[in-house]
């Protein structure tokens, strides 16, 4: 439950960043860029820690692997690293090693649909906190919330699209983002968050 709970508490810098950027508590300027520390500086905190505990961690579900059994090992390039990881059984092996596999072969289409989005709401933001706003904040904050939500609910449901896993894993993305709850639970997250944000975001056309 150690394990469990570092990796929880690591996950809750993620939804932090997403408050400043959306809330903007400290006004825009301030808190776009406690948020860009937080982001940039969380890798030096969730990436060693991954690299500490990545065999003593199902990669899929979270649970922790016992010591009577190693699990099912196996190897993840990730950028210019190779981490060896764990699943409990092959089963969770197989989900994790498809999901890898589906969001390598569509890593050019997630990536736009969360960075393009990103960028825009901190330009926006920034131009604001200038005084030259560019879009009104009201819509700067539908368009990331929409499109960003749409990307992670539609990459957690297509990657049982995938047959059978790439015989050699990557992760195009930060694996240790995805090591912290488990690929499912993170997944989980991403469909409960985004379909809460398409729900809303159709409210707000609908009350328009």
């Amino acid at each position: 439950m150690r394990l469990v709970l570092q990796g929880m508490l690591l996950f809750l810098f993620i939804p932090l960043v997403l408050f400043l950027y959306l809330r903007q508590p400290l006004g825009p300027a301030v808190s776009i860029f406690v948020g860009l520390a937080i982001m940039v500086g969380h890798r030096f905190l969730a990436a060693p820690w991954m690299a500490r505990h990545a065999t003593e961690r199902c990669l899929w579900c979270g649970r922790p692997i016992g010591e009577a059994s190693e699990g099912h090992r196996f190897a993840v390039s990730a950028g210019r690293r190779t981490e060896t990881v764990a699943a409990c059984n092959r089963i969770h092996w197989d989900l994790a090693a498809r999901f890898l596999t589906f969001i390598t072969r569509c890593r050019l289409p997630i990536a736009l649909g969360i960075f393009v989005p990103l960028v825009v709401l901190l330009v926006s933001s920034l131009a604001l906190a200038a005084g030259r706003p560019l879009v009104p904040q009201q819509w700067n904050t539908w368009q990331f919330k929409t499109v960003v939500a749409a990307t992670v609910v539609l990459a957690s449901l297509a990657y049982r699209s995938v047959p059978r896993a790439a015989s050699s894993l990557r992760s195009p993305f930060p694996l240790h983002n995805l090591f912290l709850l488990g690929i499912r639970n993170t997944l989980w997250v991403f469909r409960l968050v985004g379909a809460w944000w398409l729900v809303a975001g159709v409210l707000q056309i609908w009350r328009r």
